[in-house]
């Protein structure tokens, strides 16, 4: 019988990412470079790197590579593109071509799972009008698989993480929840529709059309491994500014069925900790549920798009993205004034 992908690793997805405080102590020590011509890089915890080649172009460089998320590898390999393609799209970008990072366990008897992953990601980076021209393996117990996607860029045009401005109005594109139900695949208690809804969205490339990225949208990030609250707080704190963000917890998405399987305990070790993190930011004006709030720091693999944008464009956005098959867009919340440490209050 061929061992099942999630039950080859630990942690499922960007559940596995490193504890974001270890991880910003590990990049301050890191020799910074300056350039002028390097318009993002690693000062403000960017989606992407930009390069400027010239007045018009710019390059969008990123990586990303994640454990097994479902158990099927042909999805595993959808999964993973579209969650690495989904960093140049939140720059603002265009995929150009990518290359393959893979970790795998030198089993012959396990090559057909590796086939079908790289099947998967071949098609996605086809279906973001990008090209696949190679990559690199390593022998490894744990399998692992991404991109390094290479995009295309107009300097003037770059979406920046840290850009908010107040009195906008945020915009989640994606239902949050996918760690949860990943977390339930691994224990197998997962049921097939609800796993179908998680698929579905974690395959949505967050494609924007260019009538949507010509709004004035004035800050974009994807909400990936340090759940909502951690993106964010990103958002807010790195801007520079004395902002603020009220989220409407009952205007945030959610995938249904996940509240059962918080209940029987299905809740990862990624979701606890971004709690531990970046609760001491949140307040509240009313009383969650656990369900409730702990979803809210779920990791998420391949989630949505969080756009700030200005307000009088908001129900516009909404239309365009409805249009183009996000059918769970929601206004969730306001960038507000504010010098308060907690930054983002639950109403």
């Amino acid at each position: 019988m061929i061992e099942k992908l999630m039950q080859m690793t630990k942690a499922s997805g960007c559940a596995a990412k490193i504890n974001p405080k270890d991880l910003e102590g590990f990049l301050n020590k890191i020799k910074q470079f300056k350039d002028k011509r390097l318009l993002a890089g690693f000062e403000h915890n960017e989606d992407a790197a930009v390069y400027k080649l010239d007045e018009n172009t710019g390059i969008v460089f990123t990586l990303d590579l994640i454990t097994p998320v479902v158990n099927d590898p042909y999805t595993f390999g959808q999964i993973a593109a579209t969650n690495s393609l989904s960093d140049v799209f939140a720059m603002g970008g265009k995929p150009l071509m990518a290359l393959n990072i893979v970790c795998f366990p030198e089993e012959k008897k396990k090559y057909n799972l590796l086939n079908e992953i790289l099947k998967g990601g071949a098609d996605k980076v086809a279906e973001a009008g990008g090209i696949l021209a190679g990559g690199h393996s390593v022998n490894d117990k744990e399998p692992k698989y991404g991109l390094a996607v290479v995009g295309l860029v107009d300097p003037k045009r770059v979406i920046y993480n840290n850009t908010p401005e107040a009195g906008d109005l945020l915009i989640l594109t994606k239902p949050l929840g996918v760690g949860i139900i990943s977390t339930a695949i691994k224990g197998e208690i997962a049921e097939e529709k609800v796993v179908d809804k998680a698929v579905f969205w974690m395959t949505k490339l967050n494609k924007l059309s260019k009538e949507l990225l010509e709004l004035n949208i004035h800050s974009l990030t994807d909400v990936t491994g340090f759940g909502l609250i951690g993106h964010l707080s990103e958002m807010i704190l790195l801007s520079g500014k004395e902002l603020g963000v009220e989220v409407s917890i009952k205007d945030i998405p959610v995938i249904d069925g996940i509240y059962n399987y918080i209940n029987m305990g299905m809740v990862s070790k990624g979701a606890m900790r971004n709690q531990k993190i970046y609760s001491c930011l949140v307040g509240k004006n009313i009383n969650p549920s656990f369900g409730e709030e702990i979803v809210l720091y779920d990791p998420q693999t391949s989630g949505g798009l969080l756009i700030s944008i200005d307000p009088q464009q908001a129900e516009k956005a909404i239309n365009l993205l409805y249009q183009e098959g996000f059918t769970e867009s929601k206004i969730i919340g306001e960038v507000i004034k504010s010098k308060n440490k907690e930054r983002i209050r639950i109403c």
